[in-house]
């Protein structure tokens, strides 16, 4: 049996979302959402740039996300959700977020490769088990996968909320 090409390993770790779609996970996640006064979304890194898009988009849905630390960040609540992505689970900087978090509400979902201790702070964690590669260094594999999920999730969600791209456009950015 041949070895994986790095296409192949992408390939097999998208076919893998197909499961997690169909999960009863997926639809817990998309039912917070829409139930949350306010989305919040934390990542480090390339982690951080995925969470960044998915904020942006829930944001072209009509929903008030915001990335934590940005420059307009309101206050964390009781009726608010927070969104972790982390590939490890483990970074420092997530964890700080997930503690302060948890001491406000319990509606904290971690998206992560391994639980590392996030898991301990989540409700609710939606594991990428993802396939990776020495050519596709360090959490890539777990970066695109996350980013193809977070995708499938504002399609689900503007499937709920009967939204089609002609009126989600409409809050897309006109100034540049």
């Amino acid at each position: 049996m041949s070895k994986l090409d790095e296409l192949d390993i992408i390939l097999k770790n998208i076919s893998m979302l197909k499961k997690i779609r169909e999960s009863e996970k997926f639809y817990l996640l998309i039912e917070k959402i829409l139930k949350s006064k306010k989305i919040f979304i934390f990542g480090v890194g390339r982690s951080g740039y995925v969470g960044r898009c998915f904020a942006m988009r829930l944001f072209h849905l009509g929903l008030n996300s915001y990335f934590v630390g940005e420059t307009i960040t309101p206050k964390y609540e009781k009726d608010d959700l927070l969104i972790l992505i982390s590939g490890s689970g483990k970074t420092e900087s997530v964890l700080t977020v997930a503690k302060k978090a948890k001491k406000v509400n319990n509606n904290i979902v971690a998206i992560v490769c391994e639980c590392g201790s996030v898991a301990e702070f989540a409700e609710l964690i939606i594991r990428l088990d993802v396939e990776k590669s020495d050519y596709l260094p360090m959490g890539t594999t777990f970066e695109q996968t996350a980013m193809i999920f977070l995708d499938l999730l504002i399609a689900e969600i503007m499937k709920k909320l009967n939204l089609k791209e002609r009126e989600v456009i409409k809050r897309h950015f006109n100034l540049l």
